[in-house]
């Protein structure tokens, strides 16, 4: 299974699809997809780089932690993020880098305000060739 995300409506509320060979490309790629959501990923540049960890009672909360989390430091911090890397991860714990600039309106174009990653029918998928899950985000 290649990597990938694709993003997928839903009534009030937004989902991501992701899928990877593994935990730490299924990660990325979902919050990639996130990424994908709040901004033109596009126009931001690599200036700043935060580097956060984040923790769970399995995949699943691991992952949904580690989505808001972004969500928190977009907010907090006034950046928009080009990339994510998972430099360490199991199911309990997730360490990142991500990697982007402060907001700067007259280039940047905020797509969707995403308030959070929900547990709604949060599952991760084990396939023959790699991992699959769907999130969906409340805006």
């Amino acid at each position: 299974m290649a990597m990938g995300y694709r993003v997928v409506d839903t009534t009030a509320d937004i989902g991501v699809e992701a899928w990877g060979k593994d935990l730490k490309e299924l990660f990325e790629e979902t919050a990639r997809g996130l990424l994908s959501l709040m901004a033109d990923t596009e126009k931001v540049r690599v200036k700043e780089q935060i580097e956060w960890e984040t923790e769970g009672i399995d995949a699943e909360d691991t992952l949904i932690s580690m989505l808001n989390d972004i969500i928190y430091l977009h907010e907090t911090k006034r950046m928009v993020f080009k990339d994510v890397q998972v430099k360490e991860i199991d199911e309990k714990r997730v360490r990142f880098a991500l990697k982007g600039e402060r907001i700067d309106p007259e280039r940047h174009t905020l797509n969707t305000e995403v308030k959070a990653a929900t547990y709604h029918n949060i599952r991760i998928e084990r396939k023959e060739d790699g991992f699959k899950t769907k999130v969906i985000f409340d805006l």
